[in-house]
């Protein structure tokens, strides 16, 4: 069985569309193992505890960085809002089945603009003001199945649908945040029956949309006035999701299945599935160099805590696993989260006390921070910021 790997995957993702080269394809059998650091790609790193008056569980995808502030969602929690020193602000609604409640907080998304925050709750949108007034629900249900994922893109409520259901009319919808249609993308696969309930994806690059599902061979680029580009593609093979009813449950292991693309001006970075094995994922833009290297070995659970990533020879603490992007002052940055009880136990390895890093201050702070943490603390925040 293959080892669980981090591959910072860098893709070609506007520079690979002239004609002589065509759209970049990415095969996930093809991926090699090939070192690299924090050094290598970042200068600087830094970490945001989370206030621990309101203990916090399962924290989920996507952390905003919005105009100073976090906004993150959490199970059994709610979507909560944290200053930049990580200090609780206010939680966004609440957990219930009441009037202004919520029962789900895994899919949500902000407005940069207003501070609208919207909730995808089954087949229904709500919506809370910045101060986290309830304003209002939109109801889904005249749109079929399939709402999946949702984001603000220019102060319009995007979402793409899931395609593996029978009654799915759409790729996408975009409302205005009265519930107003502002564009539809007609359905453009089929219908087909799955055994996987798998997710697409969304993230934001410049003044762009980027969105994918795992059926499709295509990552397209979405303009502010919704016109659709492809931007890479994934090749053809039998690493491919079947449109259709696995004969044996063991083989849901087997396909490729993209959970995270996040891009940056150099790199894009995208953790997916594969052989049963989590690959974070990442090749230049330019030269189409990839890297690569070893997380855990063996089988994993999804939804699990994984332990790896890039190795951190900023300050030599955690390995990074890359899962937000943002960018502030015209610096890029990456986020990923860590538990306080690995950080205390990485302190009092030979192995942290004998690295020497980039930077031997930064490796004095993060001592520092684990002697500040206890181990039942809220979660820790790593900002990366990025090379220029």
């Amino acid at each position: 069985m293959k080892s669980l790997y981090i591959v910072l995957f860098i893709v070609i993702i506007g520079y690979c569309k002239s004609p002589e080269r065509g759209l970049y394809q990415f095969d996930p059998r093809t991926v090699e193992e090939n070192e690299i650091t924090l050094s290598e790609i970042a200068d600087d790193i830094t970490y945001i505890p989370l206030d621990n008056s309101y203990p916090i569980s399962l924290i989920y995808e996507p952390r905003y960085f919005v105009n100073n502030n976090i906004y993150l969602s959490a199970y059994q929690s709610g979507v909560m809002i944290f200053d930049r020193d990580g200090k609780l602000i206010r939680k966004i609604g609440s957990i219930g089945r009441g009037p202004g409640e919520y029962a789900f907080c895994v899919n949500f998304s902000v407005d940069e603009k207003s501070g609208i925050v919207c909730v995808m709750d089954a087949r229904v949108i709500k919506l809370y003001s910045k101060t986290g007034r309830f304003l209002r629900r939109i109801e889904l249900n005249e749109y079929g199945e399939g709402a999946d994922v949702i984001e603000f893109f220019n102060s319009n409520i995007f979402i793409s649908c899931h395609p593996q259901f029978e009654g799915v009319k759409y790729d996408w919808i975009v409302l205005d945040t009265l519930g107003n249609i502002i564009k539809i993308r007609e359905r453009s696969i089929p219908e087909f029956i799955s055994t996987d309930l798998i997710s697409g994806g969304i993230y934001k690059f410049g003044s762009r949309l980027y969105s994918w599902n795992p059926w499709s061979d295509t990552i397209f680029s979405i303009s502010p006035d919704y016109i659709l580009e492809p931007s890479f593609v994934i090749s053809p093979g039998e690493h491919r999701l079947p449109r259709e009813i696995y004969k044996r449950s063991e083989d849901r292991k087997l396909y490729y299945k993209p959970h995270i693309i996040l891009e940056s001006n150099q790199f894009i970075f995208t953790r997916y599935y594969f052989e049963n094995n989590v690959i974070i994922a990442v090749i230049d833009k330019k030269t189409r160099a990839s890297y690569s290297t070893v997380l855990i070995k063996g089988p994993v659970v999804i939804g699990n805590n994984i332990i790896g990533g890039i190795t951190n020879d900023l300050d030599g603490g955690m390995r990074f696993q890359p899962e937000n992007y943002f960018v502030e002052n015209n610096r890029e940055y990456l986020v990923g989260l860590i538990n306080p009880h690995d950080i205390k136990a990485l302190v009092k390895t030979d192995e942290f006390k004998t690295f020497v890093p980039e930077y031997p201050e930064k490796k004095m702070a993060f001592e520092d921070l684990a002697e500040r943490l206890n181990e039942t603390d809220n979660q820790v925040l790593m900002v990366v910021r990025l090379k220029k």
